[in-house]
This record gives structure tokens, sequence and C-alpha cells, in this order.
């Protein structure tokens, strides 16, 4: 250790300059410097950093500074030192990959390390050099800089390296961090009396200069000057002294409010005067300055403006006129002389604990200044002569700027004039387990808070009387809102105002007094539309909670870690319903460790796959919240503002929620507009839609589990960790519904780079039974098929419907490699309708037994360049032509066909096709196929398969036999007589 003598950064910085200079063996290379008691450290630091001696310069190759004083992570560290080093792009673009997948990954801020890639080009780039770190570390724990990347300072002789650091910065002023300093760093102090006077009062201004440019750093420009910064600071220091540890000042929530209040920061009610004021709060350190010993000397300049006090003997004494903010708490409830303030015309900041003063006529009323009012766990003694005197007007409330009431009920009768001027000053009320109003007309009365226009915050902590939320739609400046433990609020929104960034309802855990005992009666909380809100803090026991809705929020990420459900009676219990659409910004949900006991989750709008890790427990067995019995979730990828999606569109997205189904879409343009038709007795509409009710093709039908693909890019590039890719697997596998459109972008629904079979779980889509892609131009695959160590896939599909996949070669990659039986792939698909997809080469190739024995319909239309259906492996194809009866593939529940505009179609399957119960044949514009499918030749029913198509392609067919069913006395065909337009049969000439 090394004690040093002087009071000044300038004369500081000539004690520290010679540890640094030598660079000898024996001479130390890591210097801690710890100021004068805390303060004034990050400053003489930034004084070497910024103005370096010459010979300073000589000895080191590079000065970094790195200022992390205000601690995000490891990874921030890093950053800074790579941004101090002026790295490439490339690498830096390397923290911005890093931070996304943790946040899809769910990683705390401040839990993120460092980045390989970037440590090692920290290190190659550092190595050869002498460097001087200056490190101002904002953590709780000493860092090794060789874990960022920095060479250790005891490598390479022929460089040298030191690091001269300090855990101060920002009035970091608690002195229990300095015993975490190593005992093997030079550890540079000065210990001394804190006293108000010129040395104290400088360093003070001196930190506050650097809390001022960090601040400058933020915004670019200064909006504040180092001594009102040092005056704010010095009013924390000043009140920690005078009340100790019995005052209750509550730092966190009203140190910028004070300042404004009180005058420090001027021009109080500008928007401006109150951000500067928070910024300034955000930047400093506000650890316990109560165990700091200021001594204000007699006649300083706040001795009068200032008083904070908590004896009794106080309170006799005659205020001073010149008071600004006065606190007072006291043991025991200590009446106030009724003219204690009769003199205190300035004031404007008031707080009063534990006092006792009349409530109809307050000592203050007289205190037309005030601007911060605070009461805690005061009572009421009213005096007899009050009722002769008249109450006085409680003009003070119409200044009020902040209004605090904890542990304390004041039914106060204000006149409407008054009400209304406090109204449109009034920014900030707290109101903790307290209440300001008349009992008779309660909260109702408070529906003028929908004329409160410049109100910032709201806290109505533990107002467990309120059941109704007044209005706060005209509060257009509300940006917090603090409901916790308002136990008998039984719903909250819609109708929040848009300005809202910050909402809490904390209903307190099970049986643990009066905020949780029961559990909260709240049964909505709807959010929706608050596009500004980033800070949701949402816990407690919530039985009663059926519906959340976050739609069109900017929450980045929903903690539920500590909601509870009830355990009991989980039958009766309502699904608890969460909304999230338009949620552009979220990138994780955080589940109880126990599970969502009755959750239905009906739309989450999805930016990125990579949040499917969300949905997704870690060992990937299950969803990552355990519920009772089935439950309801619908994906929408990408995320679109809910204003993109028009007024209905949320409606419309909801009702394929109840698993009803949905009518059969219109007949796309493409089919009607572009598709040249020959055929008078022929409507195109009726080969796109005949048939519809008679099958389920055309209806869709959401299941619990859907997913739906829309317009909008969708980022997959990203998904190379395997906790990404599994989870999307994972999720894939449980889909039950997939509706893909209007997407743009993709080329296969899910990349092959994701879907090949690889260890762990590979995408076989075992659960999807509906599924639906339209208007994607750019898709080329729709499914990869993985058959990878022999699992089946797609094994519960029954439908499959597209339409406008203008670039699409085929629907399912490949077929299974060659096998005797496989019972379970595809075996319930039931229909296959494909519209308007002129590329498509193949649908799906065949290679194992039991091929498709449940599909029903084929239903093709306007498909160019399709020349097989159905392809056949090559193995499997000479395997049915030796080992199936009559050398044909069965497909023993084919009944409809239709086909139309197909000009390359050769063959609907590669193999001969048995269809023993086909009822229906439309086709037009099959001018290549010269096979239908053979069928009974006994047919149970007595009917001929019916058949409607062209005299000319009819006449063109050819026939196996009526032996092996494939003959046209089996068939009824169907042509108009009139079924070609009138053409010319001569050219005329003219």
């Amino acid at each position: 250790m090394q004690l040093f003598n002087v009071f000044t950064v300038k004369d500081v910085v000539q004690e520290i300059i010679p540890y640094l200079e030598n660079t000898g063996e024996t001479a130390p290379k890591a210097i801690y410097f710890d100021g004068w008691n805390g303060l004034a450290a990050s400053a003489v630091l930034r004084s070497i950093a910024e103005d370096p001696p010459p010979f300073l310069k000589k000895k080191f190759d590079k000065i970094l500074h790195i200022d992390c004083s205000r601690w995000k992570s490891r990874r921030a560290l890093q950053r800074e030192i790579a941004h101090k080093l002026k790295l490439p792009h490339s690498i830096m673009a390397a923290f911005d990959g890093e931070d996304e997948k943790d946040d899809f990954s769910g990683v705390e801020e401040s839990s993120r390390a460092e980045v390989a890639e970037v440590t090692r080009e920290i290190y190659q780039t550092a190595k050869d050099h002498s460097c001087l770190v200056i490190f101002c570390n904002g953590s709780d724990n000493t860092i090794d800089m060789e874990d960022v990347g920095l060479p250790p300072y005891y490598w390479f002789s022929g460089t040298t390296n030191k690091v001269l650091w300090t855990f101060r910065g920002r009035f970091r002023l608690d002195p229990r961090i300095k015993e975490k300093v190593d005992s093997s760093h030079l550890y540079i102090y000065r210990n001394f009396l804190w006293a108000f006077e010129y040395d104290t009062a400088q360093l003070i201004l001196d930190e506050a200069t650097e809390v001022v440019k960090y601040m400058m750093q933020c915004n670019n420009k200064q909006s504040i000057t180092p001594g009102i910064a040092a005056k704010c600071i010095s009013y924390l220091l000043w009140l920690s002294k005078k009340g100790g540890s019995t005052m209750e000042y509550n730092w966190a929530t009203h140190a910028s409010s004070y300042w404004v209040c009180d005058g420090i920061i001027e021009e109080g009610q500008s928007d401006e005067s109150w951000e500067v004021s928070t910024a300034l709060h955000q930047q400093i350190r506000l650890d316990d300055y109560s165990s700091h010993t200021v001594n204000f000397l007699p006649g300083h300049l706040h001795a009068e403006s200032w008083k904070s006090t908590i004896y009794e003997s106080d309170i006799k004494e005659r205020l001073s006129p010149k008071l600004t903010s006065f606190f007072l708490a006291v043991e025991k409830s200590i009446p106030l002389p009724p003219n204690m303030f009769q003199q205190s015309g300035r004031l404007r900041v008031l707080k009063l604990f534990g006092c006792s003063f009349s409530f109809y006529s307050p000592p203050f009323h007289c205190c037309r200044s005030l601007r911060f009012l605070g009461l805690d766990s005061c009572t009421d003694q009213r005096q007899e002569e009050e009722d002769s005197k008249g109450r006085p007007t409680m003009e003070f409330f119409q200044s009020l700027w902040v209004l605090d009431i904890r542990h304390m009920d004041w039914d106060l009768d204000l006149s409407p004039d008054i009400l209304e001027q406090l109204a449109k000053n009034i920014r900030e009320i707290h109101l903790k387990k307290g209440r300001v109003w008349r009992s008779n007309l309660a909260w109702r009365q408070l529906q003028n808070l929908d004329k409160v226009r410049v109100i910032k915050l709201l806290d109505l902590s533990g107002s467990n009387a309120i059941a109704v939320l007044p209005s706060l739609c005209g509060a257009t400046a509300l940006r917090t809102l603090v409901l916790d433990g308002c136990t008998e609020l039984v719903q909250v929104g819609p109708g929040l105002p848009p300005s809202l960034e910050s909402f809490s309802f904390d209903a307190g855990r099970p049986g643990t007094g009066d905020n949780g005992s029961n559990g909260a009666k709240i049964s909505r909380i709807s959010l929706a539309g608050c596009a500004k809100l980033v800070d949701l803090r949402l816990l407690g026991y919530l039985p009663n909670l059926v519906e959340l809705n976050l739609s069109g929020t900017a929450v980045k990420f929903l903690d539920l870690k500590m909601v509870y459900q009830a355990m009991e009676n989980l039958q009766a219990m309502e699904n608890l319903q969460i909304l999230l659409m338009g949620c552009k910004h979220l990138r994780a949900i955080f589940w109880p460790e126990y599970g969502m006991l009755q959750l239905r989750i009906p739309c989450i709008d999805i930016t990125d796959i990579r949040f499917f890790q969300s949905l997704v427990e870690k060992s990937f067995f299950s969803f990552a919240w355990w519920t009772h019995g089935t439950f309801k979730l619908n994906l929408y990828l990408p995320c679109t503002s809910m204003e993109d999606e028009g007024k209905n569109s949320n409606k419309d997205r909801l009702c394929t929620t109840t698993g009803h189904l949905v009518g059969a879409p219109s007949v796309h343009k493409s089919l009607t507009s572009k598709t040249c038709c020959a055929y008078n007795d022929v409507r195109i509409e009726e080969i796109a839609a005949f048939d519809t009710w008679r099958t389920s093709g055309l209806q869709f039908v959401p299941q619990n589990i859907h997913v739906e693909i829309r317009q909008g890019t969708i980022n997959n590039t990203n998904v190379v960790a395997a906790q990404a890719i599994r989870a999307v697997r994972f999720v894939m596998n449980r889909v039950q519904s997939l509706h893909v459109h209007n997407n743009s972008s993709i080329t296969s629904i899910i990349p092959d780079e994701i879907s090949r079979p690889v260890s762990g779980e590979d995408i076989n889509y075992h659960a999807l039974k509906w599924c639906h892609v339209e208007s994607c131009p750019k898709l080329d695959t729709v499914f990869y098929t993985n058959y990878g160590r022999g699992y089946y896939c797609f094994d519960n599909l029954e439908n499959f419907w597209a339409a406008d996949l203008l670039m699409a070669r085929s629907i399912w990659s490949r077929g299974r490699p060659y096998r005797w039986n496989d019972p379970h792939c595809f075996a319930k698909l039931h229909a296959i309708h494909l519209y308007c997809c002129p590329r498509l080469q193949f649908v799906l190739p065949l290679s194992w037994f039991n091929t498709l024995f449940s599909l029903e319909t084929l239903h093709i239309v306007c498909c160019g360049d399709l020349k097989q259906v159905f392809p056949v492996e090559e193995r499997f194809l000479s395997a049915i032509a030796t080992k199936h009866p009559n050398g044909m593939l069965k497909f023993p529940k084919l009944k409809h066909l239709y086909l139309h505009d197909l000009f390359c179609l050769q063959q609907i399957c590669e193999a001969k096709i048995f269809a023993p119960v086909l009822e229906t044949v439309r086709l037009r514009g099959c001018w290549a196929l010269r096979r239908l499918p053979a069928t009974a030749s006994h047919r149970q029913d007595g009917r001929l398969v019916a058949v409607d198509c062209e005299r000319d392609w009819w006449e063109k067919l050819e026939w196996d036999g009526l032996r092996v069913g494939h003959h046209p006395s089996l068939f009824a065909p169907r042509h108009s007589a009139y079924y070609k337009k009138r053409q010319l049969r001569t050219t005329v000439l003219r």
C-alpha cells in the first residue's frame, strides 16, 4: 500500500506517474488507485489517459483508457477495448452477432462473456506492443485482462505492459469494495476526514465533471453543468449525513425528483429538466451514502436551505425562511405545531415520516411553493377549534409536481378548481398502501386522471382498496405505471396511453400476508398498443389471470419466472391466454420453474426462428412450460406491426384459435385471369373449387399448435448454434397445422442445413396434420424430407394445399431410400391440392410399399412443367414390377382425380397405378398423359368411374385390358359436343 498526501487531481497525477515510468523487473505491473476514500479516482485516471506526459508516450506504444465504471458485462468491456484498438468492422460485427444469439437464448446482459473470436484478434493486435491500460472497473470483481485478449503484463520481455485501475467512479463510495483488490497489486489511496470545505468541494466537482462527460457521451450535448451536478451530489451526501439510517429517502425512486423540485435543476416543468435529472440519476452510483460522515461547516451555504432531522427537539425550532427542502422523521407520533411552516414560503420539498398533524388543516397548507410532498405513516390529530375557523383552501396542491403518500389514509375533499390545477401540474403520484381521496367518491372521482396531461409516473403500490383503475387514456405523457399489491384490482386496460414505457404488477407470493394470501383478483391485463413499453414486471400469485395481452409493445424479454398459479382445481381454471401480436422486439420468454399449469398462447409474432428456444426447455424433451392437458400455441413469422395488418387482422387471427373450420379460400386470380381456357363448357373456377364440400382439402383447420409464415423477411442465416437448431426441430416436429403465404424471401419452409439429419432430433413433421402454402414466389422446395436413421416423417399429415408457387420445383425433396415396408410415412394423407405451380417437376418421390394408402383426392391445376406427380425410386420400381399384383402400385382409397392444364404431364405415377375405389376423373389440357389408373373390374356399387375429359384425349389413351382392371368399359366418359371455341379453319386474306 502507498499513502499519498495531496488533495488535488493535478498533484496526485504527479505522484502516480513515477510508478508508471518504472518498468524494472521489480516494479509493480498492476496499480490500484482508490482516490480520496473513493472520490475523484476516475478523474485522476482520465487526466493521465487524456494528457500523458511525453516520456510516458514514448514508454508505451498504446495507452488505452477503458472506462467501464457503468458496468454492463465482460463482453461490454471487451467491446470497449476492441473499439479503442480500432479493430476491423468485421471483428466488431461479431459482438452484435453474439448479443443477438444471447438475446434469443435468454442470456441476461450482465452474464454475457467475452467473444472468443475477438479475444484472439485483440491478442494478435496487442502482443507486439507495450501497453498501458487505464481501467475504471464498475463490476464487483477484479478482471483479468488476459481473459478479454490483452497479453498478460508478465509476458514478452521485449515489451512493457502495465495496468492502472480503480473500482471507483460515478460516486461509487462504498468502502467495502476496496477489500476485493488483489494483494499483489500496488494499492495507492488516501483516507481523510470528510469535511465539506474547499478541498472536498473541489473533489466533488472533479467527480461531477466526470459524470457530465459520461452524460455528454450518451446525448452528444452538454445538458447540465458540472457545478449543478456537484450540487445535486452534495444534496445526497448532506441529507444522508443528517438523516442517518432512520430517514427513508428512497433515493432510487426520488433522487431525480428532489433535484428538480428543490430547484437545483431549474425549469422544473419542462420535460428537458426532468430528463436531465433522470440522466444524472442513472449515471451515478447510489450506494450507501450514509456510511460517509460529511461535516458541513457552520455557516455553509446549504445549511439554511436543506434540513433533515430525526430529533424531536428540532420540531420546536424556528425554520429558516430560506429553507427549500425539509425532511423530518420521528420514532413516536409527535404532533407538529400548527404554525410550524408559517415562514416557509420558499419550501419546495417536504417529507414527513411518523408525524401527527391535523389532516383537516395541515401545518404546511401555507406553503404555496411546494413541489414535492411526501407523507409516510402520519396520523390525524384534529383540533377542536378548527371547525370554527373553517378549513384552509389547500392551495399548495395546485403547485405540486410530485405526491408521495405511504401507509396512511388522507380523505381529501378538494375543490374542483384545485383538482383541475393539480391535474395540469402533477407529474408523479405515488400511493403505497395509502389513499388521498374521499371514501364516498373513491377512485371514481379520479376520472379526472383522464385530464392529467403531464403526469409521467403513477405508483399505486399497496392500494388494495382499488377495484377499478381510472381511465388513463388522457394521460398522454404517462411513462410508468406501478400497481404492486393492488390485489383487489380486477382488470388493467385496455386503453392505456401509448406513451407507457414501464409497467409493474406484483401480487405477492401465496401465503405471505395481505398481498398474497388469497391471490390477486386480477383477471385481465391488456397493454396492447403501448408501443413504447419496454419494461414489464409481472410476478406473484395470480390464480385468476386469464389474459395477458402485450400486442404491439416493444417488450424484448417476457419474464414470467416469478408468476404463480393455483395448484388446486386445475379442471375449473381457465387457460391463461398470452397475446403477443406485433411484438417486433420480442426475443425470449422466461418461464416459471414449475411451468404454467394452464396455458394458451393464441398468437406470438416472431421475427427470427431462434425465438423457438424460448418455447423449449433445455433438455429438449418438452415445451418450456408444464401444462395440465392440451394447450393452444399459434406462432406467426415474421413479425409485422399491428398497423400493417389492418384493423381487422387481429380478430381474424384470433378466430383461428377456436379450432373451427376456416372457409375455403377464393379461387386465385392466377387461375381465372391468366389461364387461357379453350373450352366453352368448362369454368376454371369449377375445376378449382369442385368437390370443396365433399373433401376437406380446401378447408384449412388450424390446430392447437399452429405456425403461420407470412409476408416479410425471415432471418434463418444466423440459426447456427446447436441449441437454436434443436429448438427449431423440436417445435416443427410438434406443429399440427402450418400456413405459409405471401412470403417473397424464403426458398424452403425450413432450410436444408437445419432440416438435414444430424445427431439429435431431426425434422420429420410428426404432428403436422394440415399444411397450406401459397404465394411464395421464391420457394424452390417446400419440404426437405429426412428419412435418416430409420425415422418416419409426415406420419399424421392429412391435407396439403399449395398455390402460386412460381419457382417451386418440388413439394417434397426426395423419397425414402428403398425399403420393403413403411407403414407410417404419409399414411394419413387424404388430399393433395396444387394450383399454379408452373415450374413444378414432381410432387413426392416414392420408394416404399403401402404408399399413400389413405390418399383420396389428387387435385392439380396449371402446373405446366409437371411430368410426373409421383416419380418412383429405381429399385422400388423394379420391386413393383416383380412383386406387386399385375405390376401395379396400389392406391387403395384414391377416389377423386382432378388434373387441369398440365401440358407436360406424362405419368401420374412412374409405376402403374391401381385405384380400386376410384369414382371421378376430371381432366383438361393434359395432352401428354396416356394412361388412367386401373380400377376394380368388379366394382362393389356397380357404378363406372366418371371421366370428364376431351374426346380427342380420350381416344388416344392406352389400355392394359379388362383382366387387370384397365379397360374403357370400366369408365364412363363425358364429352361436351361443343367443348372447343369456334376457330377459323382457313386464312382470311384481305
